[in-house]
């Protein structure tokens, strides 16, 4: 049986992102850089190389498939395409959201509040470019559940839909693209770690 070889790949934002996952070692390098397709293959086999693997000996790729860039989304899920077809890799996306929720659900953070409050719900907040936020609710569970599709508003629509939530949610959010996101809570609001 071939060892396994994971590859994780994400350029819908500013950052290039590679992760490796051979030999029981994880590997990881970013890179905030505008020409992503320029550096994509470089970081890949940098980080390969670090792993003791090759790039023809991937058998498994995740890919984030948004919200972003249509370009940056492009590149990633083309790589993961032509490792399919050439390869036979094993390709599996996701968005963001998704990713950030998985993330917040599996934190000891989380598990706590949710323990103490009785809460369920999650928040996964993204920059989407000048004064615009994304946002998407999920209900915590193995993998969370998605309430309803992502909404896309003005900052100031943002901040009137999490103020006015009800129920008490857990937030998480890309800080790395937008540090001041987490200004779009409420003072109440229970706020992921970095």
């Amino acid at each position: 049986m071939a060892e396994k070889i994971i590859l994780g790949l994400c350029t819908s934002g500013s950052r290039l992102k590679v992760s490796v996952l051979a030999r029981g070692r994880f590997f990881q390098a970013q890179k905030k850089v505008f020409n992503q397709e320029l550096f994509l293959f470089p970081l890949v086999k940098r980080e390969l190389k670090k792993a003791g693997a090759e790039l023809r000996g991937v058998n498994t790729v995740c890919a984030a498939r948004g919200p972003g860039r249509f370009t940056g989304i492009r590149i990633s899920l083309t790589l993961a395409g032509a490792l399919k077809a050439l390869a036979g890799a094993r390709v599996y996306t996701a968005t963001l959201f998704e990713i950030l929720a998985l993330q917040a659900a599996e934190s000891a953070h989380f598990r706590a509040w949710a323990k103490e409050s009785g809460g369920a719900r999650v928040a996964a907040l993204l920059h989407a470019f000048k004064d615009e936020y994304f946002c998407q609710f999920f209900t915590s569970g193995k993998p969370p559940k998605p309430e309803g599709e992502p909404v896309w508003l003005k900052e100031e629509e943002m901040r009137a839909l999490l103020s006015g939530i009800g129920s008490p949610y857990y937030a998480i959010a890309d800080a790395e693209e937008a540090p001041g996101i987490y200004g779009l809570l409420p003072g109440n609001a229970v706020k992921a770690p970095p």
